[in-house]
């Protein structure tokens, strides 16, 4: 027995003081409701649990960055909504200024609700800003479109062709020509500067390309009525329909052109009054004869070349019997295996056998044709069009402007025997130029960038709107700017959609951060209630075995007495 070291009073002390740190721990976290109070608690969930606090933190701000956002677009698509309402009254007052029971004084009091319609649209591009931002601002974006420079007139000339000439050329084949694709995939594709031709047609059956030179169709003007257009396009849609119903590639050209040439009608090619002179030079029928077997398989496309085709096809049409250049048609189409020499072998017009026979026969006998059976009288009041007077003794109009009739009925389907695929000219590639960045995550580059529309009134042409001039041109070009407009308002409603969904996934990690940083860092109250009474009565227990541990130095004194 020793006094002068107490064992256990200091292995009791020891146990006490375990006690009441234990009690002091539970005291903490029951006080301050969390699990990790120092660094000390938990180093390594602490540390997980901060980082966890920092993107929280971050989340829930970048969502407020995300309204932010979608409030600047909802501006936009608020003042195009307006922009819109504008478009379609001056739309309205275009479709009645075409009315003919409209004067011009008429029309020049529509002109001037038109000039208010405008103005209006320009201020609202102007001038609609979020936060001092302006949304439609052609120095703060540069846009590349997929035609290019000139794909505002690419536009206008996909608007014409659905707006009348690919219609209305189908209709004319079909009723005079007895033809009809079924099911083919007609593409439109515009080139700049196609080399000797406006337009060709190539493809196969199936799958068949309309190609048309740019330029040279803004050359002739993309107004509304069109009449170099409506020829050009009639006569393309010729070899369209042929190639998908035909053995259209193993035709002499003179067969294939001339036909083509002979549904809007030729005679101005072949007019040989007064001098004649085609390309410059002194042209005779025999001369336009002769030239035959120079575009049996090379077609130079000269007024020369035109006008032999399309007079061998008239010479045909007459000589053949029955209906005429239809009946070839008909007997061709019916086995699209079928050639120009099975036609002749078998029905054989005039006695003729062959196709060789045939332009033999033409040489002979078709000057005096041209000279007894053309009319050059009237070449702009009859072309000799299939189906009018002076080709077939019919009803049908066939002056020049008037053989390809301008109906105005918009349609992206004007077709009924092809799948149209039409180019988009007003697709946005690329864009450049000043943009808003909205920081919408955690992170450092997350965010999602809003480029400036470059959307203005000089941008969409609206400024040379005349409804007292020609009100059609103005439908047309409304439906364009309609489009771009349309266009921008699809792409402000895609990055509203594209935050919103941006902030449900961000909320759905917020929660779950929150959630795994409350089982991390939080308190567990039941377990520290538990602990919490252990550690009392452990401290309580300890107090008491202190103060019995102090006692014993006291036996040992009694040893002494």
């Amino acid at each position: 027995m020793t006094i002068n070291s107490n064992i256990a009073s200091l292995i009791a002390r020891q146990s006490t003081e375990q006690a009441t740190l234990l009690l002091t721990r539970s005291q903490t976290r029951l006080s301050s409701g969390l699990r990790l109070n120092t660094a000390a608690d938990d180093p390594a969930a602490l540390s997980l649990s901060e980082r966890l606090t920092s993107r929280i933190s971050s989340l829930t701000q970048s969502n407020r960055n995300v309204s932010d956002g979608v409030s600047y677009l909802q501006v936009g698509d608020g003042a195009l909504q307006d922009v819109t309402n504008s478009l379609q009254r001056i739309r309205e007052l275009a479709v009645q200024a075409v009315n003919s029971t409209n004067s011009q004084a008429d029309r020049d009091s529509l002109q001037l609700e038109v000039d208010q319609g405008v103005q209006e649209v320009t201020r609202i591009l102007d001038e609609t800003n979020f936060n001092g931002n302006k949304l439609f601002d052609s120095a703060s974006a540069t846009r590349t479109f997929a035609g290019g420079d000139n794909a505002q007139e690419q536009q206008q000339i996909i608007d014409l062709l659905q707006r009348s000439l690919l219609e209305q050329s189908e209709q004319l084949i079909q009723t005079h020509y007895g033809l009809a694709a079924s099911n083919a995939n007609l593409e439109i594709i515009l080139e700049d500067d196609i080399e000797g031709a406006s337009a060709f047609v190539t493809g196969s059956a199936t799958n068949v390309e309309l190609h048309i030179d740019i330029n040279e169709a803004i050359g002739v003007g993309l107004g509304f009525p069109n009449d170099t257009l409506d020829n050009l396009i009639a006569h393309e849609m010729v070899h369209a329909v042929m190639l998908a119903t035909t053995n259209l590639n193993s035709f002499d050209l003179w067969f294939s052109e001339g036909t083509a040439e002979f549904l809007p009608g030729g005679d101005l090619r072949v007019d040989i009054l007064d001098g004649p002179t085609l390309n410059g030079q002194t042209i005779s029928p025999d001369d336009i004869v002769n030239n035959i077997d120079n575009i049996r398989t090379s077609f130079g496309g000269s007024n020369l070349d035109y006008a032999t085709a399309y007079t061998a096809v008239r010479y045909l049409h007459d000589i053949s019997g029955g209906n005429g250049i239809p009946d070839v048609l008909g007997y061709l189409s019916t086995d699209p295996s079928r050639t120009l020499d099975d036609y002749f072998t078998d029905i054989q017009p005039a006695g003729i056998t062959t196709v060789d026979d045939f332009v033999a026969d033409f040489r002979v006998n078709g000057a005096a044709f041209i000279n007894t059976n053309i009319d050059l009288s009237d070449s702009i009041a009859d072309i000799g069009g299939i189906g009018g007077n002076d080709a077939d003794g019919g009803t049908r109009d066939t002056s020049f402007g008037g053989t390809v009739p301008d109906i105005d009925n918009p349609t992206t389907d004007p077709l009924f025997g092809f799948n149209e695929i039409f180019p988009d000219p007003l697709e946005v590639i690329e864009t450049a130029g000043s943009s808003l960045l909205f920081q919408v995550g955690a992170n450092a580059g997350d965010y999602i960038t809003i480029i400036g529309s470059g959307l203005t009134s000089d941008s969409i042409g609206i400024a040379d709107l005349d409804v007292s001039a020609d009100a059609g041109s103005v439908i047309s070009s409304i439906d364009t700017i309609l489009d771009r407009v349309n266009a921008e308002r699809s792409n402000f409603g895609a990055l509203i959609g594209r935050f919103d969904s941006h902030r449900i996934t961000q909320e759905v990690i917020i929660e779950n951060d929150s959630s795994t940083r409350s089982r991390i860092r939080d308190a567990d109250f039941a377990v520290e209630t538990a602990n919490l009474s252990r550690a009392s009565i452990l401290q309580q227990a300890g107090v008491a075995i202190i103060s019995q541990a102090n006692a014993l130095p006291e036996f040992a004194l009694a040893l002494l007495n």
